[in-house]
């Protein structure tokens, strides 16, 4: 009896050195605290899983992993995600934590989700509303909006500055401008009563282009800029965002946006990611990426 107790005991240890030992090459450890550490911020619309697209998220999932390896974005916003694509990706991206909830309620439809690295960000506070005129009503939807939308945000606190800052992510209507208007009406609403000592970081597929100042004058308003209007740091060509699987055209509709507050919040280079023909593709939308240095 005295072996088998020993036996079952070595067993544990091993088995909790393991679990140790693959946590750790999980996470690539986080570099040495610093004051003014740089943010490489994404927002990326999924494609929800759709077995009939050219690309099903059956091929595309190992492909986004493999991307997230690669670029290593810190922290961001994914649009159309369902609960179990969200699943996938921290599967095969493990640095990675999530939050969110489907807009139907609990893990039901589409996620606003918050990718970020859990080895640098605490999650001090989270959110969510829907963009109705009863925004804390799961599912809510208002103003001829095709489907139901919502916004949510968090509160994290980086680990290798001790500052603290907010996330928001959201996805506005793709058909009903008056949907999209007073949609980001609510999400204004909420972002004034946010402590506006902090900084903010705002992403999303807001389904309008960037000249629609019923949309993006909104949170100009709010005295945040789009990172991809600073002069100077853009690393590639303006292209349309959303590309539905085929080559995107140079100066095209740009849907997809990045909004941070201060205004002059350091940003360092935008990206629109271009897709490469002939291989699997990330999604219908490219992702945006902008390297940030907060306040």
């Amino acid at each position: 009896m005295k072996k088998l107790f020993l036996s079952v005991w070595a067993a544990a240890l091993m088995l909790a050195a393991g679990s140790l030992t693959s946590g750790a090459l999980a996470a690539e450890p986080i570099a040495v605290k610093t004051d003014d550490a740089q943010l490489k911020v994404m927002t990326f619309n999924l494609r929800y899983a759709n077995e009939a697209d050219p690309y099903p998220w059956s091929k595309r999932k190992s492909v986004v992993g493999e991307f997230l390896n690669e670029r290593k974005p810190d922290i961001f916003g994914t649009q159309e995600g369902l609960y179990i694509q969200l699943v996938d990706m921290v599967e095969a991206a493990p640095d990675y934590a999530w939050l969110g909830e489907g807009r139907d309620g609990g893990s039901k439809g589409e996620f606003m989700a918050i990718f970020y690295r859990k080895d640098r960000f605490k999650v001090l506070e989270y959110d969510h509303l829907w963009l109705s005129e009863t925004p804390r009503t799961i599912a809510s939807k208002s103003w001829n909006t095709a489907c139901t939308r919502m916004v949510t945000w968090a509160r994290f606190e980086d680990k290798l500055t001790g500052k603290q800052f907010y996330f928001a992510n959201t996805h506005l209507d793709h058909v009903s401008q008056e949907a999209r208007t007073k949609g980001s009406q609510v999400i204004a609403s909420a972002i004034e009563k946010l402590n506006k000592n902090l900084p903010l970081i705002v992403t999303g597929d807001f389904n309008t282009s960037q000249t629609n100042e019923q949309v993006h004058g909104i949170f100009e308003k709010l005295g945040m800029q789009d990172t991809w209007d600073v002069e100077g740091q853009k690393r590639g060509p303006l292209v349309n965002t959303f590309n539905n699987f085929k080559m995107p055209k140079k100066d095209g509709v740009r849907i997809d946006w990045i909004f941070v507050r201060p205004a002059d919040t350091k940003v360092l280079s935008s990206e629109i990611v271009l897709p490469v023909e002939g291989e699997i593709w990330l999604s219908d939308h490219s992702p945006v990426i902008s390297v940030i240095e907060l306040p």
